[in-house]
């Protein structure tokens, strides 16, 4: 069982956790079976290798058969040498049963290793200033849950940890082609119908304008981490996340 004093966060890239959570594959693609037994194979897998803490939700909002993938940090714990790192699985609020099919599985391990790695820049960014906060974005939107949404996506935190997860996502979407990647942030993707992913997040959040001041900024974070993305970890130092 892997311990949160010693733990070397630095050497985890995207493949490599992908890979870790594809190590079950065989033992739950394409198995019935309930959602507690789904969800203590993966926790008591992860838990192995891994100083984290694991909970279990479910939301009407899930797609039956999928399982949906959140994270946290936790400074306070943190700070007192404890596991800071909590990974969410959330399920379909009715579904007591549940089969994975190969392409859900694969999906569920790319959420894996995106989320962990979210969750790591926000560790370096609060150690590294003494586990200090930042002040956070003061969104004007007139609707409640818009507002709420810029409030968050626009702290100056999930800017930089998205950015990240915007270039893995990018970076693989076209091939390590930065031009391509280049031409599909500055795209107007208003109104076309696109898979989702963390860049049409923001764009939705901030009304697809892309000459707001937090579209801006995400834009040039995530063209500074592109070439982190082609390695697959957005720190080429193991400063602050080597214990």
């Amino acid at each position: 069982m892997a311990r949160a004093c010693t733990f070397n966060w630095s050497s985890l890239d995207r493949q490599t956790l992908f890979d870790l959570l594809y190590l079950i594959r065989a033992n739950v693609v394409g198995k019935t079976m309930s959602v507690d037994a789904l969800h203590n194979i993966i926790i008591k897998h992860l838990k192995t290798y891994l100083p984290i803490r694991g909970k279990k939700g479910k939301d009407i909002e899930v797609l039956p058969g999928w399982v949906y993938i959140g994270g946290c940090y936790y400074s306070d714990y943190d700070r007192e040498k404890q596991k800071s790192i909590e990974l969410s699985l959330y399920y379909n609020k009715l579904e007591k049963n549940i089969t994975l099919t190969s392409r859900r599985f694969n999906s569920m391990c790319v959420s894996f290793a995106d989320t962990i790695l979210h969750e790591i820049i926000h560790m370096r960014q609060y150690r590294r200033r003494q586990f200090k906060s930042l002040p956070g974005y003061a969104s004007t939107a007139e609707k409640t849950k818009q507002r709420e949404e810029q409030s968050y996506l626009g702290d100056m935190d999930e800017i930089d940890a998205y950015s990240f997860n915007i270039a893995c996502e990018l970076n693989a979407k076209f091939y390590g082609k930065d031009k391509d990647i280049v031409n599909y942030l500055n795209k107007n993707q208003n109104g076309l119908r696109r898979r989702s992913n963390c860049w049409r997040m923001y764009l939705k959040a901030f009304d697809h304008n892309h000459n707001h001041p937090i579209i801006k900024k995400v834009k040039k974070r995530v063209l500074y981490y592109l070439p982190r993305a082609k390695m697959g970890k957005p720190y080429q130092t193991k400063d602050w996340i080597s214990s």
